[in-house]
């Protein structure tokens, strides 16, 4: 008696305990919530990345001619409203990597696999929901430095979003190779990890916590989507990663893992 008491009352506080503020809509680990936030993050890195897709595409359309725009946004990198030629290359190499990879591959695979894999499997949320908010917020903090490196003084990475050495190891290669270049890899490095939390939390989250009598034959087509989209990841962003960081070690550290064969 005094044990279903015990139990009764256990379960009648855990009924009552309600979330606070910062739990719920902050440091959530509710899969619902956390697609939002997915969401709204990838929405603004979108916006940001269209607006300079507008820009780079009107100096193209008039090269020549002077835009009140361009001084007004870009400042020191418009003189005279004709847009300098690095701040260009700036804008086409940050354009490409959020479109590439703040909006695809985390903004709508982040927030369409959060909101659907658990809903369509039968599971309660996915396997792991602490994992879950750690990969969200990884990749809000390597946006935010990724913006960060628009204001550097020496303007943000200009390599292009494939970033090849030499220009993206040499920091005196061209203006966009300094602090901008190293903020872009630090930026990166953390976006990789936070894709591979993710990916790592699909994959378990499909193969484990499905309802019972759903085999793998009889998922969903989206959440056969996901999860290759998953797997792919899971495969391919460790390469990345060892790639960034070994060029950041050899911009900070003084390593050659890039620049054996160069001599300055």
């Amino acid at each position: 008696m005094s044990a279903h008491a015990d139990t009764h009352a256990h379960d009648d506080h855990g009924h009552h305990h309600k979330e606070t503020f910062v739990t719920k809509y902050i440091f959530s680990q509710d899969h619902k919530m956390i697609s939002k936030q997915y969401l709204i993050t990838g929405t603004i890195m979108g916006i940001i990345g269209v607006m300079m897709s507008l820009l780079f595409r009107i100096q193209i359309a008039w090269p020549e001619q002077p835009n009140l725009l361009f001084e007004a946004l870009l400042g020191k990198w418009a003189p005279d409203g004709v847009m300098d030629a690095d701040i260009y290359l700036a804008l086409v190499t940050i354009h490409g990597t959020i479109m590439v990879f703040f909006v695809l591959t985390a903004g709508l695979s982040g927030t369409f696999s959060n909101l659907l894999i658990p809903l369509q499997i039968g599971a309660r949320d996915m396997a792991s929901g602490f994992l879950n908010m750690v990969s969200y917020w990884l990749f809000f903090l390597s946006s935010v430095i990724m913006v960060i490196s628009l204001f550097v003084q020496a303007g943000p990475a200009a390599a292009g979003w494939t970033i090849y050495p030499p220009l993206s190891a040499l920091e005196l290669a061209q203006g966009g190779s300094g602090l901008g270049m190293t903020l872009w890899l630090v930026s990166m490095a953390i976006f990789i990890a936070s894709s591979l939390l993710g990916s790592l939390n699909y994959i378990v989250t499909v193969l484990n916590l499905r309802t019972k009598g759903m085999s793998m034959t009889r998922l969903p087509l989206t959440i056969w989507a996901f999860f290759i989209t998953a797997v792919i990841g899971v495969i391919s962003f460790p390469v990345l990663l060892s790639a960034a960081l070994l060029l950041i070690m050899d911009r900070s550290f003084g390593t050659s893992f890039f620049l054996s064969d160069i001599f300055i």
